[in-house]
């Protein structure tokens, strides 16, 4: 009798052991959830972007992360997102950069006026030295960037009139993004500049509270403005990048394993979602067109025209940003191949 109750403790000991050593396994094993947000709706490529490095986290983690993707500004306007995540209620979202300058200025440097001359070019100068520096200053702020994705080229859209020359933006209501800079250039240029949310701007449109409003030909494809805005004018008076973003509370607590397959995800995502964008960009004026909006290139000329009016607003953010900032980024687009 001792003998076996000598080999019941032996047994259980043995028990005990087996599950205390998987133990430490089961819980690396566990599902990680997380959610990444986004203005746009699910068919423009800032939203395919997030769908594609969802897939790819979910692929390199063998299903260990997944990560849920909310477009159409379903979990709030990009700031609202910002908010959640710096809280660590939100993982991931993909803001305008043009948002982001709130907390850091510095960033504000890539939507100066006219200062990319190409596609290429802006992405040399954002994947530079120069580019990650900048991206790294939002860890102070709870913010991890992971990568700059593109919108592209801003154009101007409204009910009034083509934008031929400078002096036809002078006296519309134009809906900015909320950023002093978009601010700042669209006063200079005699407009009413009006900061409001993507998402509540179709409504200002149709309701003609705005006359028009600026942004990729993308967005105006696939915010159906066409129904509610006449004229499409391709000013290209600004670069607009994004940014996939994490939150830093989130991202601490991951395995420096996990934090480097979802950097690699990252980058794959954002050569993806580059090429997606330039695609349905080209596009896009096609599709406005074919629904009755009238489209034209504003000349080189104008352009520089419109530079000029604007030499004050870039001289203010020479002292905003810092000339030191100013000046290297210049001094990268000047290396940058077109």
């Amino acid at each position: 009798m001792k003998a076996l109750n000598n080999l019941s403790l032996n047994v259980l000991a043995i028990t005990t052991a087996v599950f205390c050593f998987a133990a430490p396994a089961s819980a690396a094993e566990e599902i990680i959830k997380a959610r990444c947000g986004t203005g746009n709706p699910a068919e423009h490529p800032q939203a395919k972007g997030c769908y594609k490095f969802a897939e790819l986290v979910k692929q390199k983690s063998n299903g260990r992360i997944e990560i849920t993707v909310f477009p159409a500004a379903q979990l709030g306007s990009d700031m609202q997102m910002q908010a959640a995540l710096r809280g660590g209620t939100q993982e991931f979202a993909v803001p305008s950069t043009a948002t982001l300058a709130g907390m850091v200025k510095e960033i504000s440097v890539f939507a100066l006026p006219f200062a990319f001359a190409s596609e290429k070019q802006a992405e040399g100068v954002l994947d530079s030295p120069f580019g990650q520096r900048i991206m790294g200053m939002l860890a102070d702020k709870g913010l991890i960037g992971l990568g700059y994705w593109e919108h592209g080229f801003r154009g101007i859209t409204n009910s009034k009139h083509p934008i031929v020359k400078a002096e036809d933006i002078s006296g519309l209501k134009i809906r900015v993004m909320q950023n002093s800079l978009y601010i700042d250039m669209f006063t200079a240029l005699r407009a009413n500049a009006l900061p409001m949310p993507l998402n509540e701007l179709y409504s200002a449109l149709e309701t003609r509270s705005v006359d028009g409003q600026e942004n990729p030909p993308a967005v105006a494809d696939i915010q159906k403005f066409y129904d509610v805005q006449k004229y499409y004018s391709d000013t290209r008076h600004s670069y607009d990048a994004q940014m996939l973003i994490a939150s830093k509370i989130f991202w601490d607590k991951l395995s420096a394993a996990d934090q480097a397959l979802i950097k690699e995800a990252a980058r794959e995502a954002t050569l993806y979602q580059r090429q997606a964008i330039r695609e349905l960009n080209a596009n896009s004026r096609k599709v406005m067109a074919e629904h009755g909006m009238q489209i034209n290139d504003v000349s080189d000329a104008e352009r520089q025209r419109m530079r000029e009016k604007l030499q004050p607003v870039i001289a203010k953010y020479r002292s905003v940003l810092g000339e030191d900032t100013v000046k290297e980024f210049y001094d990268v687009i000047a290396k940058t191949p077109k």
